[in-house]
């Protein structure tokens, strides 16, 4: 008589977007990015010259240390569980880690995104990338996705207490709040993307937790296309808002978790310089990066409401 199997541990999957581990991994992450087109030399020279500004991204190691301490975190409650880390672009891919999870025994994977926001233009990709991971396990595994942990008390508590800080820090009764997200092209909102009203959502949500007077909701990153993108783009606001006497700006961009090339260089190198090119004084707010506001968010999608 043989014994029941045991049990199937707990498992997540932490799914990131992913970065080039160095300026050398560069052509292979852009062709994943383009969707296997290779780039041009051009298009490599230029984002090998971004990331040798910012002194290239941190993306990995905060990614790494947020699976370390979401493991542990979960493993107060859930002891034993197991959280993978996967991402769209780079390594190590969901395409892959899925498999190895599955050689690892595990038959059922809890799967958050490090993307509060539930749009399609964000969620899709990961979704895609989870198929792929599953179609190429060689025993059966399901993947439970939870999206959506935009209005998070964590999260949303995080923006407010950093705001607050960065306010606090130098007093300006003129100063003005910039709470920025990633654009994305028009004909995804036009196909029905709900991504515009869950950034309003949240940028209210925060606007309101920590009782701001002055501030807009703004746009950023918007691709080098002739298609139209989403708007209003942070130039213009801050440009406006210089107009109504705000000389010193503070951005908040919340539309992201952790410090990575659309931080560090669209806003703190670009966006920095053309603000102090119109007699703008720029301030950003930190990343939430690996805090423990972003674990305790991550964690109440895994374990469930009241469980955190």
């Amino acid at each position: 008589m043989t014994s029941p199997a045991p049990p199937a541990e707990p498992a997540v999957l932490l799914m990131g977007y992913g970065s080039p581990n160095g300026t050398e991994d560069l052509p292979d992450y852009l062709t994943d990015v383009l969707h296997g087109r290779r780039p041009s030399e051009e298009m490599v020279a230029e984002y090998v010259r971004r990331y040798d500004l910012i002194g290239g991204s941190p993306q990995n190691r905060i990614l790494a240390s947020l699976r370390g301490k979401l493991e542990r975190r979960l493993g107060r409650e859930r002891p034993g569980t197991r959280v993978f880390l996967g991402v769209k672009h780079g390594r190590p891919a969901l395409r892959d880690v899925i498999p190895e999870a599955a050689r690892a025994g595990v038959r059922h994977l809890t799967a958050v995104p490090l993307s509060p926001y539930a749009s399609t233009w964000i969620s899709e990709p990961y979704r895609d990338g989870v198929a792929e991971g599953v179609r190429a396990a060689g025993t059966p595994i399901e993947v439970d996705v939870r999206l959506d942990w935009h209005l998070d008390p964590h999260w949303v508590g995080y923006w407010d207490r950093a705001v607050r800080a960065e306010l606090r820090a130098q007093p300006d009764p003129s100063s003005v709040v910039l709470l920025s997200a990633h654009s994305l092209p028009q004909r995804m909102r036009d196909r029905g993307d709900p991504y515009p009203e869950i950034l309003a959502e949240t940028s209210g949500a925060i606007a309101r937790q920590a009782a701001l007077s002055r501030w807009s909701f703004t746009y950023q990153s918007a691709g080098n296309t002739t298609e139209p993108w989403l708007g209003p783009d942070i130039t213009d606001v801050m440009l406006d808002w210089k107009g109504r006497g705000a000389r010193r700006q503070v951005v908040a961009s919340f539309g992201f978790v952790f410090d990575h090339l659309e931080v560090l260089y669209d806003l703190d190198v670009v966006v920095r310089e053309f603000a102090e090119s119109h007699g703008i004084e720029y301030r950003r707010v930190p990343m939430p990066n690996d805090s423990d506001d972003v674990v305790e968010a991550l964690a109440a999608r895994v374990l469930g409401p009241g469980r955190t």
